[in-house]
């Protein structure tokens, strides 16, 4: 009848309304969830950004902190590189020059001599110390009562600043950073096949017109980081002391990639700097404190001087005595 037709298409309709109410549901629901997504890895991004800052104020006040004591006669304990068992020719290098390495040179070689040393006593009626004995047991030389717990050295794999990648670069441009007032983004050539991009915290330090075409010194094998959602790919090296921050000028001359290496140190060329540095090694977080602009103004790690091959020497604007960072 026609009651019943009407009816049945009474409750077509109504099933028909009711897919799509289910419909507009389930795409409300799914627009939510992305927004609630997308919401949360904001959250995410601003959170990693703004503990970077905090790392990087963190890092300053240490080595604020580290400055005032190796000025005060401190003695700082860096971190030690692992180093796999050594041959005999594997100590035949040193990674930089300091005073204590010059010192711990001669006690060596009087432990290598120990057992002759424990003959000559034998000879002349007199009993060789226990270390002289454990030291012709073990094929080892052991340590004396003097050296043990003094401040490792360049000399024993403790501080190895040929590790890090320092070359020359260009600055091709620079901006502010579109989400973090005190941060800069620069586009930088440094003799690779693409520029890198390096996020540094500048902005308070350096007018931007002054980053435009600059040369720099840059470490490059840091792990990347993002900072406030831009990838960074290195560091550029500063001094700063008393609040004040200078960008480090290579020496006239140089060009995209030249290669910083320090004074008394095997060369990039003789030993390559690794890859990546680990974070989780430390490495920098070690080798920064020893990283100063001496009295004259000059870059250098432990008093040796940064410089490039052939061309001169790395320096601060006008900053004395300060941290590099």
């Amino acid at each position: 009848t026609a009651a019943q037709q009407q009816q049945q298409l009474a409750q077509e309709l109504l099933a028909e309304v009711r897919g799509q109410l289910a419909m507009l549901q389930s795409a409300a629901a799914k627009s939510t969830g992305d927004a609630a997504s997308q919401q949360r890895q904001q959250l995410r991004d601003q959170l990693i950004a703004e503990n970077a800052e905090l790392r990087a104020e963190a890092d300053r006040l240490r080595d604020e902190m580290i400055r005032l004591q190796m000025r005060n006669g401190v003695a700082q304990v860096p971190l030690l590189r692992p180093e796999p068992p050594s041959s005999a020719s594997a100590s035949a290098t040193v990674a930089a020059p300091t005073p204590s390495a010059a010192a711990e040179k001669p006690k060596a070689d009087s432990k290598a001599g120990s057992a002759a040393t424990a003959a000559t006593a034998a000879a002349s009626n007199k009993k060789p110390g226990k270390a002289a004995g454990q030291a012709k047991d073990s094929g080892k030389p052991a340590e004396s009562k003097k050296t043990a717990g003094k401040e490792p050295t360049a000399a024993d794999g403790g501080l190895d600043v040929t590790r890090l990648d320092l070359r020359v670069g260009r600055i091709v441009s620079a901006e502010k950073h579109p989400d973090a007032d005190a941060l800069y983004v620069e586009t930088v050539d440094v003799g690779e096949e693409r520029p890198r991009t390096i996020v540094s915290g500048l902005a308070a330090h350096v007018p931007l017109p002054e980053l435009q075409g600059r040369l720099a010194v840059f470490l490059l094998n840091l792990k990347p980081a993002k900072m406030r959602g831009i990838s960074s790919e290195g560091m550029i090296m500063c001094a700063s002391a008393s609040g004040k921050v200078e960008i480090l000028s290579p020496p006239s001359g140089v060009s995209p990639g030249d290669r910083v290496s320090v004074a008394g140190c095997p060369s990039p060329a003789e030993r390559p700097p690794d890859a990546q540095l680990n974070p989780k090694k430390k490495i920098w977080e070690a080798l920064k404190p020893h990283c100063l602009v001496d009295a004259n103004g000059y870059a250098g790690f432990n008093g040796a001087r940064w410089l490039v091959a052939g061309k001169g020497e790395v320096r601060a604007p006008s900053l004395k005595s300060a941290q590099i960072s």
